[in-house]
């Protein structure tokens, strides 16, 4: 038979290729002769084999062919198949990734082959499953490897048998597919897991497989089990069924066989858990890991570097929730070379900021005490390019502490080096002078060692207090090369001659003045700028630009300190201030603010050079004198307003030791701006908040907005009564506002945190406030959070002028809300210990008989509260030896009330304010501190008494357990021989798209339900019917209108299910003939219904082809439909209520049909 001599590049050349096929094989059945097909279906496939369009028709054909043979008289045989494999299969390239239509063709020419080779297994079809297995374990990763073995693993399995199941090459690729980085490639690797573990579960009627198998993989079922329901469970994301799949599972795996070729499997799964996103996972995990693998254990399963890479998560390190366990370091790296290959890993890792200051921090000096120079640099590379500052520094200082022995070791210019390698130029802090001048006095090999001595390590090691040690030095070795070779740092000791001792200063200059003929006079004398430095550009030959900046800018330096005698001293000179300061460096700038300073009269552009030096002051912020000078002069000169304004820009982004020497020595500072400063402070969040949290845990000065906080109450304090009485009473005026226009708001939010400020620089300042009445409106807020509550509380009971406006008060307890009553109560209680000595008896007895009736009210916050403050007054009676027989008698009444309770309940946090008011100077911080108040609100304290300091840190714990609920998985879990856990389904189809090949009528599969569900209208009911219709795999829903799958109500119990279901919209008017239609295909129409012939559920044997009818949610079937049933069936009822949801009902049938029926298939 001739084929048509044209590519099919359409679908109808397509039909019309194959339709030559089918005539050709007619003819030949009509003459009596098999049609023999080989030579054509080949010759077909090599015609068309870049056309993919043409292969699946011819696909179409061929798999018509394979299930109709008892309707044609056909033969064709491997030669088809071989040639259909090489095009298809083993000559792909893409791997299908972006090309969902090959991808497609391969699932359709692996059924193909798997129905011929069922059909002739012993020959053809073995030898092509072997193909197929070879190009599947190719060591040339094939594309389709894993879409091969997950369509046809039972088919090798069947055929090939231990061969197959038992193979070292299949556990190698199945590996390689879990390390995929596609997710189709891991979740066929979990796939083809759990067929092996179905093999190994099978009785060894096959011959012993299962057995082979497990001694194969070289572990137990249980272990096997436990491996897949983990890799499973992990792909999922899902923290809920992950940590307690863990929990339960984990421990047996890692305590199975550890040997080699079960350690693989074991590698892949800890990688896995160490990698995962979810930070819940992985917050088990290396709890998990700290608890059971040390740095030998770590290095025997390679998972050393991945270790520490995944310890390198800023969120691990939250000192205000989740902390990583403790690390015993002793146990960690118990052996000799332990810390050596810790470090070799650690180096390995680009750390964040606070992960890297942690494992420094545990590490013990004398385990890293000698290490090698390159694992050293490359370690202080890491630490420097660490973005946080402070833990930069903190981690700085641990290497010197760490590697003391192997610094020491260094060569100047391999320490050189190191300096460079650890520090930023922008880094301040070095301060190993003394190892750097000895290892300076030993070299011996200057010319060797010098040419490390670059421009950056002068910019990150010299410092004006070093400069005399460093210089006698440097000018030594200096003086034995020449000038040459001497380098970046001959420049600066000739600029550096003010910070020297006379001695060092002379032989400085005699040595500029021998070497490089400088005029050293001309530093002495007033010359010109430009001369000077012109002749020094010369005499250094400075030829990088670099170099002739240096020179430049510190020769006005030079020139400004010897010649700038007064701030006059300009103007005779013709220099313009904003120029000097532009050209010159920090010390320029230092030198014209004090002559600023001590200026007699008002200086001539005064705008224009104060904006100036304002903005030179914010570029150098650490320059305290220089912005002072300028503060001094503005309140000699300026008018109020100015001075304000100066004031209020001068002051921002400076530490606060400055913003201190700036406000004492300010005129007039406004009100505004203090307050401003008292509320002040940014709010960090992610990373950056835990790093800074971090930081303040092991850093002992305050958090600096707190700082910069405190430096603005203590200047509040100092001023006048006046003053301090508008800026308390503007706080409780923004206090107020913040009360009536927020009344509710969530613990540290923005209000909240105003309001912390506010009622802490009140209370810091309770011995210069004055009592107000507007201080009660403050304590009874109805909705403040507990810590602003505590602390209003302290500070009205510190105010009060006298006890009977507090009974006042409390004679209206009845009258106020809860939350109310308990802060009056509270403030009873700290009056009365804080005024012991200066109650009488009458007053104790007022409050007791005030308090009495609320021990017994409704509110059990305000009972338990009232309870326990006449249980503290009895007591304190008691200790004082008063005799107050009702109190005592109250006393022994609240201890049998209360029983065991009442020991714990004494710690309660409103007992303890009394003493925190009377023992510590700063009671506003240690409440803060005990309310579990975030970090960057207080300045942490020492408690002396440590009976105090232990109730307050219990109080702690109570209020962070409130905050951060911690889940404790029970140790029995661990030890239960139950190894079952919650999973999700894998199916098949979610990994790769089966054959689309369209069965021919005659193919059709004999089973099918149809759920018609046209008369239900209520959205969430339909949803849940096609999300039950997709579950069980029922292929066809019909609705009253398409358009449902679009409306949220749907979508929102669907769960996409209507994305592979076949919907088919019948209206309510037309499903009667729709239904006669169908029984005419010889379906039968099942009706969900109660009628006066309807059988029971429980017996009904449903028939193969089946349409499920489904009623209205109130009126069920309508008549003129139960008409049109074969069968109406009902659910039996044991209770009262008239009948189940209509999607319930609907749910049940599926499943039953499925039962007898789909599962079978």
């Amino acid at each position: 038979m001739s084929l048509p001599s044209t590519k099919a590049t359409t679908a109808t050349a397509t039909n019309a290729v194959v339709q030559a096929v089918e005539t050709y094989i007619q003819n030949q059945n009509l003459l009596g002769e098999i049609a023999e097909l080989d030579e054509l279906l080949y010759d077909l496939i090599d015609l068309h084999k870049h056309n993919e369009l043409a292969l699946k028709r011819v696909l179409q054909c061929i798999y018509n062919l394979l299930q109709g043979n008892n309707k044609w008289n056909v033969r064709f045989g491997s030669k088809v198949f071989h040639k259909l494999i090489s095009v298809i299969i083993a000559d792909s390239t893409d791997g299908g990734s972006a090309h969902g239509l090959h991808r497609q063709l391969v699932a359709n020419v692996l059924i193909c082959v798997q129905i011929h080779a069922r059909k002739f297994p012993r020959i053809d079809g073995k030898f092509l499953l072997r193909q197929l297995w070879s190009l599947s374990l190719s060591s040339e990763r094939q594309p389709h490897a894993a879409q091969i073995l997950v369509q046809l693993f039972d088919d090798f399995v069947r055929e090939l048998g231990e061969e197959c199941a038992c193979s070292a090459q299949l556990y190698a690729v199945i590996q390689s597919f879990l390390q995929s980085e596609e997710r189709e490639q891991r979740k066929s690797a979990y796939f083809l897991l759990r067929k092996l573990l179905t093999i190994m579960q099978a009785t060894d009627s096959s011959g012993g497989l299962s057995t082979l198998v497990l001694e194969s993989l070289k572990c137990n079922e249980h272990v096997w089990y436990a491996y897949v329901v983990i890799m499973e469970t992990l792909e999922e994301q899902q923290s809920h069924l992950v940590v307690p799949t863990l929990s339960t599972l984990l421990p047996r795996i890692a305590e199975s066989n550890q040997g080699d070729e079960w350690l693989i499997w074991l590698r892949i799964l800890y990688v896995r858990l160490l990698q995962d996103n979810n930070i819940l996972v992985l917050r088990w995990t290396l709890s998990f890991f700290f608890n059971r693998f040390d740095v030998t254990k770590l290095c025997r399963v390679k998972l050393l570097p991945e270790f520490l890479a995944a310890t390198n998560r800023t969120q691990l390190y939250n000192v205000e929730s989740y902390f990583l366990p403790a690390v015993d370091m002793e146990k960690f790296m118990s052996h000799e070379d332990d810390a050596q290959e810790f470090l070799a890993a650690l180096v390995t890792v680009p750390w964040h900021s606070v992960p890297l200051h942690f494992w420094l921090s545990v590490m013990q000096p004398e385990k890293g005490a000698f290490t090698n120079k390159k694992v050293l640099l490359q370690l202080s590379s890491r630490v420097r390019t660490l973005r946080n500052s402070e833990l930069r520094q903190e981690a700085g200082q641990r290497v010197f502490e760490l590697f003391k022995p192997t610094i020491d070791s260094l060569t100047l210019g391999d320490y050189m080096v190191f300096i460079e390698t650890l520090f930023n130029v922008s880094d301040d802090y070095y301060n190993d002078h003394q190892r750097l001048t000895e290892k300076m006095r030993n070299c011996e090999n200057t010319e060797k060692e010098f040419v490390h001595f670059s421009k950056r390590c002068y910019e990150i090691m010299v410092r004006n207090s070093c400069i005399t040690i460093l210089v006698y030095e440097l000018l030594r070795h200096l003086s034995k090369l020449p000038n040459s070779e001497h380098g970046w740092w001959r420049l600066f000791p000739l600029f550096s001659l003010n910070y020297m001792d006379p001695d060092i200063k002379e032989k400085c200059l005699d040595f500029y003045r021998t070497r490089y003929n400088v005029n050293t006079e001309m530093f002495e004398t007033v010359a010109s700028l430009e001369e000077v430095q012109q002749h020094l550009l010369q005499q250094f030959k400075c030829q990088t630009k670099d170099e002739k900046s240096f020179v430049l800018e510190h020769c006005v330096d030079c020139f400004v300190r010897v010649n700038i005698i007064s701030w006059t001293s300009m103007k005779q000179l013709h220099l313009q201030p904003c120029d000097l300061l532009e050209c010159g460096t920090k010390a320029t700038f230092q030198h014209l603010a004090e002559k600023l300073e001590l200026s007699a009269t008002r200086i001539e552009d005064e705008a224009n050079v104060l904006s100036t030096f304002v903005n030179f002051s914010k570029k150098h912020p650490n320059c305290e004198n220089a912005a002072v000078s300028i503060v001094k002069y503005a309140a000699k000169f300026l008018s109020d307003d100015e001075n304000r304004k100066l004031l209020t820009d001068i002051i921002h982004n400076h530490f606060d030791w400055i913003v201190w020497s700036i406000l004492i020595n300010g005129r007039e500072v406004p009100n505004s701006l203090v307050i401003q400063g008292i509320l002040d402070g940014e709010v960090t969040t992610g990373d950056a908040r835990i790093e800074a949290a971090y930081t303040d845990s092991i850093i002992d000065t305050p958090f600096h907005d707190v700082k910069l906080r405190n430096r603005y109450i203590y200047f509040s304090k100092q001023q006048s009564e006046d003053i301090v009485h508008a800026v308390c009473a503007e706080l409780l005026r923004i206090n107020k506002e913040l009360n009536d226009r927020k009344p509710r708001y969530f613990e540290n939010c923005k209000e909240h945190r105003i309001k912390i400020r506010v009622a802490r620089a009140l209370l810091m300042m309770k011995d210069r406030l004055q009592w107000s009445d507007d201080l009660w409106g403050a304590v009874l807020a109805p909705n403040d959070q507990l810590n602003i509550c505590f602390m209003y509380e302290c500070l009205v009971a510190q105010l009060l002028p006298s006890f009977y406006q507090l009974l006042e008060r409390m004679q209206s307890l009845g009258s106020l809300k809860p939350s109310q009553q308990v802060s009056i109560i509270s403030v009873a209680h700290i009056y009365c210990l804080q005024n012991w000595k200066s109650l009488n008896l009458q007053h104790l007895q007022e409050t007791v008989s005030l308090l009495l009736p609320h021990t017994m009210g409704a509110h059990y916050q305000t009972r338990l509260l009232a309870q326990l403050v006449l249980h503290s007054l009895a007591v304190k009676c008691e200790m004082c030896s008063i005799e107050f027989p009702i109190l005592s008698t109250i006393k022994v009444s609240i201890e049998m009330t209360l029983g065991a309770k009442l020991h714990e309940l004494e710690n309660e946090s409103r007992l303890l304010l009394p003493k925190i008011l009377s023992e510590h100077a700063f009671p506003a911080d240690v409440i803060l501190y005990m309310t579990n108040t975030p970090f960057d609100e207080y300045e942490k304290q020492k408690i002396t008494c440590d009976k105090l300091k232990a109730n307050v840190e219990v109080a702690r714990t109570a209020f962070k357990t409130k905050k951060n609920p911690i889940t404790i998985l029970p140790d029995a879990l661990l030890e239960t021989t139950n190894l079952n856990v919650q999973r999700k389904m894998n199916p098949i189809n979610d990994i790769y798209n089966y054959n689309n090949l369209s069965k021919t009528e005659g193919q059709l599969n004999e089973r099918e339900l149809i759920v018609v569900a046209s008369l239900i209208d209520k959205l969430p009911n339909l949803g849940g019917l096609a999300r039950t219709c997709e579950v069980l795999g029922v292929k066809t829903l019909i609705l009253g209108a398409k358009s449902f799958v679009d409306k949220s109500d749907f979508t929102n119990l669907s769960m996409t299910a209507e994305k592979t279901l076949n919907i088919i919209e019948v209206r309510p008017a037309g499903l009667g003939e729709y239904l006669i239609a169908k029984q005419s295909m010889g379906y039968k129409i099942v009706g969900a219904e109660q009628t006066a012939h309807s059988v029971s559920f429980a017996d009904f044997k449903f028939p193969e082809k089946c349409i499920l009818l489904l009623g209205h949610e109130k009126h069920g079937i309508p008549v003129d439909l139960i008409a049109l049933l074969d069968y109406a069936v009902e659910i039996p009822q044991f209770g009262v209520v008239r009948s189940l949801n209509v999607h319930v009902t609907g749910s049940l049938f599926i499943w039953e049909y499925c039962k007898q029926y789909l599962n079978k298939k």
